[in-house]
């Protein structure tokens, strides 16, 4: 039984996976266990490309906490090579960032980046299994 669960899990999470991706674009809804072995799964919003404006270091963006989640998200955007971009606040279910600073302006261009996710509880703040989406910059 285990293991028809198991297949019909992955079944699932390919459908949405597939829907997100032939709705338009850059954001894929992925998942990850709340820690290894439990079960319980924390919606992790993915994203293939980020579009921001060259030159500057406002950017807007869209990127959120599902409200489904039962934990906090710290969200970090790094270079290829490490180079930290932004760090976000806490982010409660929920909630999203439209807006964020980044710490250097970027030239035109397409850059390889990735977008971290540290997860806590909400109840004490005990770190949680998190995730890297690999993602392009593409900068207009």
């Amino acid at each position: 039984m285990n293991k028809i669960s198991n297949i019909l899990a992955a079944f699932l999470i390919l459908a949405l996976l597939l829907t997100a991706c032939g709705a338009g674009g850059d954001r894929v809804e992925r998942f990850a266990e709340v820690a290894p072995g439990s079960g319980e799964n924390i919606a992790i919003p993915g994203y293939e490309k980020l579009d921001f404006a060259a030159g500057k270091t406002a950017q807007t963006v869209n990127l959120k906490n599902p409200p489904e989640n039962a934990c906090t998200f710290v969200l970090a955007l790094t270079l290829e090579g490490g180079e930290t971009l932004w760090t976000g606040e806490a982010l409660s279910p929920g909630e999203a960032f439209t807006r964020i600073t980044l710490t250097k302006a970027l030239d035109a261009g397409e850059y390889p980046a990735t977008l971290h996710y540290d997860c806590y509880t909400i109840e004490d703040n005990t770190p949680l299994n998190g995730a890297e989406i690999q993602l392009t910059l593409e900068v207009k």
